[in-house]
């Protein structure tokens, strides 16, 4: 069994991932990339919060250039990465985390995009599947907007708790 490190190790940073879509997809990933480019694409506490983070934390992304879920989430995380040198991202292919991890977490099936948040360590911390939990709990009436970008905070605010709530 690989462990969570050697496919961290193995895994393609963004642009190499971003590289793999075709041009309509690529065209989403940048124009997710404009809008958390504005001033007020993340609020001045969750920024803080993101400023204030001193633990290390690598997370290990299961993603395909072809979800739209993984054109809005993943390009998300690649912000957070360049916000706060603490975080670094690495990304394999929904096969590969099919391969690795749906038996060895107990899953039924991988939904992507998939991010394993671990410590430093390499040691799981939490998940993130697919959606923030406010877009979960928002269903259908809320996927206009979060397709056209309305919701990159909410990814940011999931993946800031998770942080906030691992053990030292």
């Amino acid at each position: 069994m690989t462990s969570y490190q050697e496919l961290f190790t193995h895994g393609e940073d963004f642009e190499s991932f971003v590289s793999h879509g075709l041009p309509a997809q690529i065209a989403a990933v940048r124009d997710i990339q404009q809008k958390l480019a504005s001033a007020s694409a993340i609020s001045p506490s969750s920024q803080q919060r993101l400023k204030a983070m001193e633990r290390r934390f690598h997370l290990l992304v299961a993603g395909e250039m072809w979800c739209p879920d993984c054109q809005i989430n993943v390009t998300v995380l690649d912000d957070l990465q360049r916000r706060q040198p603490n975080i670094d991202v690495a990304i394999i292919s929904k096969g590969r985390a099919e391969n690795e991890l749906k038996e060895r977490l107990g899953l039924d099936r991988i939904s992507i995009p998939f991010v394993l948040v671990l410590d430093d360590r390499f040691e799981v911390v939490g998940r993130f599947v697919e959606r923030p939990q406010e877009v979960v709990a928002g269903g259908d009436a809320v996927k206009p907007d979060y397709r056209a970008g309305k919701y990159l905070e909410s990814t940011v605010r999931d993946l800031l708790e998770l942080f906030e709530a691992a053990k030292p």
